[in-house]
């Protein structure tokens, strides 16, 4: 009798593993939306700062901040990497030199030079980029100035930033290689071109 009962248990365990196991193969419904066209046009791609284009918009921008610039030169650049799931990485090595004439008998140039990485994350609302905790602790930017060849210590003009960071949304279009990325209530629209 005892050999009878081991039997029967030993032939009902395998048949109960069979019926949990199969619950175990039953995975859940993934209900997650397809990515939208401005998701994938914009994520999972790297992109360059169009630095002649913003130098462009720069030198049309610093009058109406009444800075009286006349020639804005961009050197080096920006890389933004986005990745599919909203990380976002932006290394810069970019500066951009401003001529200005405050006086007649007077030449100033102003340099403002964005150097280092920022890390975070935007995720993508329709047509709007919300940006999230973003780390600038590896990330300078630095305004200097000369006056007709001696150090400004205090610049009297307030030069726009040309970059963004976590608190506007960014406002986006994309189309094939290039991405334009608009901070909130500011005026300088940057524009991207896709490298991969």
């Amino acid at each position: 009798m005892i050999s009878s009962k081991r039997s029967s248990a030993l032939l009902m365990a395998p048949a109960a593993l069979l019926v949990l196991s199969g619950c175990a193969l039953i995975e859940p419904a993934v209900n997650a939306d397809p990515p939208t066209a401005m998701e994938v046009c914009a994520l999972g791609h790297t992109w360059q700062l169009d630095t002649t284009d913003l130098s462009e918009k720069l030198l049309v921008e610093l009058p109406i901040q009444d800075v009286p610039a006349s020639a804005v030169v961009p050197a080096g650049g920006q890389t933004l990497t986005w990745q599919e799931d909203g990380a976002l990485t932006i290394d810069s090595d970019l500066v951009f030199t401003i001529t200005a004439a405050p006086a007649a008998d007077q030449v100033m140039t102003i340099t403002q030079a964005y150097t280092g990485t920022v890390t975070g994350e935007a995720t993508i609302n329709a047509d709007v980029a919300i940006p999230r905790n973003w780390d600038e602790s590896a990330y300078i930017v630095e305004t200097t100035a000369v006056l007709n060849d001696a150090p400004v210590e205090e610049l009297a003009y307030t030069i726009p930033r040309s970059d963004f960071g976590d608190v506007l949304g960014l406002v986006l279009t994309c189309e094939t290689d290039v991405m334009t990325v608009n901070p909130r209530g500011t005026d300088l629209v940057q524009r991207w071109t896709k490298t991969s």
